[in-house]
């Protein structure tokens, strides 16, 4: 019985064969869900919830060790298809170690020689390149939660710190496709507004670099007490592009969301930057609008202590629309300068609010504008992972996480799908094709419910089943 129990493949009722590997793993399955049950002491929500998870992991893990090496069987199995194929066998049982996410996973399989070249067909065909040693979804996993936390903290709280940042941060580098999708409907609005500020991002070089980000929203509405929402907020920001090819891209993802004809205003918000305002060329019907924090910082940056009256002053010249007040006061200022770098620091605020008085002017012409939220949407989208923390960014690396930051913020979600395959250049020879198809019947067969037909229990026949099912009823492994 032992050796009969032992074989491959055991036979059902309709001659087709289900392989015992996957018997035993629902057989042991099984046989501790029952167990759990006999240890009254631990029979708690959380024990139970506990023992589960352990062993669901298990039993999940198991499962993917036998998939590939059933698959490699199908392959070795086809001699008729691998000898049209001009397929031979070079070596068997090549051992092949994968950390998912239910553990680490062992398999063996056979390196075969296909033509003049070697190749390990069964990694082919479960999609997994020769130099990877995490599995897709496990990389997908670390990639998509490094866009809100550091490298090392990823890689802590996926695969409980078994890998590296180092690897974190080779795997973001494989990533491809991070781009926003059109939502495949236009939207009727007739407002529109566009954010644009950048980010000061410390290099490892120990210089710092300009992270331009663009954000298209609709208005901003009221969440809670000093907490407000940008409406249907998109994010647009590309370290390497240019910044006619930014805009390019912003331009032409409106027009793909938006019935451009029906906008009547586009709003562009900004502390005024010869990069910022190369929107207006490019946006229809638009009008700069000076951004209200950068705004009061140029003028607090020019009354300092003791000039507290003239901040005021400014402001209500502001609010009036007085070019002609403003320019008084800062003649006003310049009689009480102390020294030449005061005095510089003054001339530039004024040529400053000179080149934007338009964007000043228009929020009591036309207060549909709105407000602003261009550090909001820094602080937001791209220092909390790029320069709030004393970081040191390569150019590459700055690159592709800047890319994946906004990807996240902008509601994506990192797959399978965004990391570049060889495989996937290749289509699947008949040979795979047949292989799998056999693979997939094997796994078929466990759905046979006839095996467990309790009249072909009680004939007294010792069949194998029948001594599995014998053991789970008294709780105990058979094999």
């Amino acid at each position: 019985m032992v050796k009969f129990l032992l074989r491959n493949k055991i036979q059902t009722k309709k001659g087709t064969s289900m392989d015992i590997r996957i018997t035993q793993l629902i057989t042991n399955f099984i046989t501790e869900y029952v167990g759990i049950f006999e240890d009254c002491g631990r029979f708690t929500f959380e024990s139970f919830e506990s023992d589960l998870q352990r062993m669901g992991t298990e039993f999940f893990r198991r499962s993917m060790e036998v998939f590939p090496e059933l698959l490699d069987e199908q392959l070795v199995a086809s001699k008729e298809a691998r000898k049209e194929a001009g397929i031979t066998i070079h070596k068997r049982k090549v051992s092949r170690e994968v950390l998912s996410k239910f553990g680490l996973v062992n398999f063996k399989r056979t390196y075969f020689k296909t033509g003049e070249e070697y190749a390990f067909l069964t990694d082919k065909v479960v999609g997994l390149e020769s130099y990877d040693r995490i599995s897709p979804s496990l990389t997908a996993e670390l990639v998509d939660k490094a866009g809100y936390m550091s490298y090392q903290k990823s890689a802590c709280e996926t695969t409980d710190s078994y890998l590296s940042r180092q690897t974190v941060m080779n795997k973001i580098r494989r990533t491809k496709g991070l781009e926003l999708v059109l939502s495949g409907k236009k939207e009727e609005v007739k407002v529109l507004h566009v954010v644009a500020d950048e980010d000061h991002v410390a290099m490892q070089s120990g210089k710092n670099r300009i992270v331009p980000l663009i954000t298209v929203h609709e208005g901003i509405e009221y969440v809670s007490k000093r907490r407000n929402r940008c409406i249907n907020a998109r994010h647009f920001c590309d370290y390497d592009k240019s910044t006619k090819d930014l805009w390019d891209e912003v331009s032409a993802w409106m027009a793909a969301e938006y019935e451009m004809d029906k906008v009547e205003r586009i709003y562009l918000h900004g502390d005024g930057a010869h990069w910022i305002k190369k929107g207006l060329e490019v946006l229809p019907d638009c009008k700069f609008v000076l951004d209200k924090f950068h705004l009061k910082k140029a003028i607090k940056s020019v009354t300092g202590v003791n000039k507290e009256e003239y901040y005021l002053e400014i402001n209500e010249a502001f609010q009036d629309c007085d070019l002609e007040g403003f320019g008084e006061t800062i003649d006003e200022m310049f009689t009480i300068v102390e020294d030449k770098k005061e005095a510089e620091k003054l001339s530039a605020f004024r040529t400053y609010v000179l080149n934007n008085w338009e964007g000043i002017e228009i929020r009591q012409k036309e207060p549909r504008c709105g407000g602003s939220c261009t550090e909001a949407q820094i602080s937001h989208v791209l220092a909390e992972r790029l320069s709030r923390n004393p970081l040191g960014w390569s150019e590459e690396g700055l690159g592709y996480m800047s890319r994946l930051r906004v990807y996240k913020v902008n509601g994506g979600k990192v797959t399978t799908r965004n990391f570049a395959k060889k495989n996937e250049e290749k289509e699947q020879s008949e040979l795979e094709k047949l292989a799998i198809l056999r693979t997939k019947q094997i796994f078929i067969e466990t759905r046979n419910y006839d095996l467990f037909d309790v009249k072909s229990m009680r004939n007294g026949k010792a069949t194998p089943l029948k001594v599995i099912l014998e053991g789970i009823n008294k709780a105990g492994q058979v094999i």
